[in-house]
């Protein structure tokens, strides 16, 4: 779960930051958005399961780095 979470805040992040580039501001900030809802989460969960918090890190953390590579190099904008 968190791993696909992480997948789907780091492809936000990167279509964000693509999209801030060509001066689409509105969809940005609503990508903005759903990316803060995101990390709220990520943040209440890892602060209510503090015995098992790596995994769940490690996990984020894994999705993110998919994320951005999928995002880069796979992704036709």
């Amino acid at each position: 779960m968190y791993f696909g979470i992480g997948f789907v805040e780091m492809f936000l992040a990167t279509q964000r930051t693509y999209w801030i580039s060509k001066g689409r501001s509105r969809a940005a900030a609503l990508l903005v958005f759903f990316e803060n809802f995101i990390a709220m989460f990520i943040i209440y969960q890892v602060a209510n399961n503090l015995n098992n918090n790596w995994g769940l890190i490690t996990a984020f953390a894994l999705g993110n780095a998919v994320g951005t590579y999928i995002n880069l190099e796979k992704v036709p904008f």
